[in-house]
């Protein structure tokens, strides 16, 4: 296929994707004669000083595309501090910081999910029988919003973007919301869970400094509110919680405090440690909970669970933690008659805050062992496996069911790119070995190891790049372009840096044929 025949297929790709998925706010409509031409609407942001305007705005790709970036021009006249008066837009992403991975859809498009990506979520869980149980955070770990100046005020420390105030009536308005949001997307979910791990709460907002509660009460008190709003938007729904808070002696050894959360909200103890420590197994939590809670819930992780920083999952941890709650459940101090299900959690992020750890696809081998465990009971740990096919064989399914796992390209690129770090730092070793950066400050290195060292190098130098060209495209398949970018950031960046500043710090000694005295620099 010719480039222009490759481009008009990219265009009529991301025009019907385009249809399909409409960003919220805005209408695109190709032109019937020019499929690089596109007229487009766009609704004024509510809450701003364009809300419930319609402005007309022009779209088209050059010949360049999508190397250069789509022409964009606004029709409908207004003053913007980035749209100059012809009505162009000023922004480096229409510019410098335009990336053939960015599409039509992506200028605006911020990676949040849209109304159609989870109705394909819903549409998998049912054809899968799949029950999907939406979380919606409503203590701590909210700094996906309290990080915004607009709702600093919420914050029950002021210092930190992390637990919403509980004394401010602004916090259960705006929960409400999120909450009314969430079930409104998901309409057929009969369980909710709301969170609350982790909350430390400092009742140092201003508006706490009338309150005559205990932090503890505060803490039931506000649990009694999530509970009252998710009943009133859906009065049947059950409601999960993350149990750390409650097992705390303040709350174990308080039956008051227990007490006024009995029916309301179903406790879910999470542990991803390989193995339990005593002061968790023999908690009295195991034995207090079944006599205030009908259900109780536990939770192991597949990845996710192991380091903030990873670029790819550690099967054995995961499977291990797996099986030690196996091994928990089956031990005299567990009461396994309240026990709903096992939660097999996996996340992307420690919290909003933290960088991208274990993409999906590299967890691939820790899901299905983990699986395989818990319903056959037999245990299976392989880190040797980088393929689909001796995965699944693994696990005495038939290997065809690779056809349906996406992403595989990406879990052996990643494989791949984790091998080729691995030599890339062995040769940066022994590199700091032969010549330290007090010699190389000194210019005092012998060169015929070097200049060896340094070819080895460059290869590996070679085999990156194109390892990362690769990688690429295989992510683009599955992630958004900011994704993509934080990642390679994050696990690949860092190793460029370092072959760079070898490179540059070498190149200055390389004529130098004879040395100074010892000791250097004197």
């Amino acid at each position: 296929m010719n480039e222009n025949g490759a481009l008009t297929k990219r265009i009529v790709k991301e025009s019907a994707r385009l249809q399909q998925e409409p960003v919220p706010g805005i209408i695109a409509i190709p032109d019937d004669h020019n499929a690089r031409y596109f007229k487009v609407i766009i609704d004024g942001p509510s809450e701003s000083p364009y809300e419930g305007g319609k402005f007309k705005v022009e779209l088209f790709l050059p010949d360049e595309y999508p190397m250069a970036p789509p022409k964009v021009r606004f029709m409908t006249k207004l003053y913007h501090p980035n749209i100059d008066k012809l009505g162009r837009i000023c922004l480096d992403i229409l510019k410098e910081k335009w990336s053939p991975a960015l599409q039509i859809r992506t200028i605006s498009y911020h990676a949040a999910y849209t109304k159609s990506d989870i109705a394909l979520i819903q549409e998998a869980g049912k054809k899968h029988r799949i029950d999907i149980i939406p979380l919606i955070q409503t203590f701590g770990h909210l700094e996906w919003i309290l990080k915004l100046e607009r709702f600093k005020s919420y914050r029950d420390d002021l210092s930190l973007p992390t637990v919403i105030s509980p004394c401010i009536n602004e916090t259960y308005i705006l929960l409400e919301d999120l909450l009314q949001q969430t079930l409104d997307m998901h309409p057929n979910s009969n369980i909710i869970h709301i969170g609350c791990d982790e909350v430390s709460l400092k009742y140092s907002n201003p508006a706490c400094n009338e309150a005559s509660t205990s932090i503890s009460e505060q803490y039931v008190n506000h649990i009694q509110r999530i509970v009252h709003i998710v009943h009133k938007i859906r009065p049947e729904c059950r409601i999960l919680i993350w149990d750390d808070i409650l097992r705390a002696d303040q709350f174990v050894s308080n039956k008051r405090l227990l007490n006024q959360l009995k029916g309301l909200v179903e406790p879910v103890s999470w542990n991803y440690f390989t193995e339990f420590d005593n002061n968790y197994k023999f908690s009295s939590a195991w034995k207090t909970f079944p006599k205030f809670f009908t259900n109780t819930w536990i939770a192991s992780a597949f990845k996710g669970g192991l380091h903030r920083f990873s670029m790819k999952t550690n099967t054995s941890h995961h499977v291990l933690n797996n099986r030690e709650w196996l091994s928990f459940i089956e031990s005299s101090t567990f009461q396994k008659d309240s026990l709903s299900a096992v939660i097999l959690t996996g996340w992307s992020r420690f919290d909003h805050f933290m960088p991208l750890c274990d993409l999906l696809p590299t967890a691939y081998p820790s899901l299905l062992h983990s699986l395989f465990m818990f319903n056959t009971g037999q245990y299976i740990v392989d880190d040797s496996i980088y393929n689909c096919n001796d995965l699944i064989v693994s696990v005495n399914k038939d290997a065809r069911l690779c056809e349906s796992l996406p992403g595989l390209s990406i879990w052996s690129g990643i494989s791949s790119l984790s091998v080729l770090l691995r030599k890339i730092q062995n040769r940066l070793k022994i590199l700091n070995t032969i010549a330290p950066p007090f010699n190389r400050k000194h210019s005092f290195i012998r060169r015929h190891e070097m200049h060896s060292r340094l070819s080895e190098l460059k290869f590996l130098e070679k085999d990156l790049a194109t390892t990362k060209q690769i990688l690429n495209r295989r992510l683009m398949e599955l992630y958004s372009e900011d994704v993509i970018e934080e990642w390679f950031e994050l696990y690949l960046t860092p190793a460029e840096n370092e072959i760079n500043t070898i490179f540059v710090e070498f190149a200055l000694v390389d004529n130098i044929t004879t040395w100074e005295r010892r000791p250097l620099g004197h």
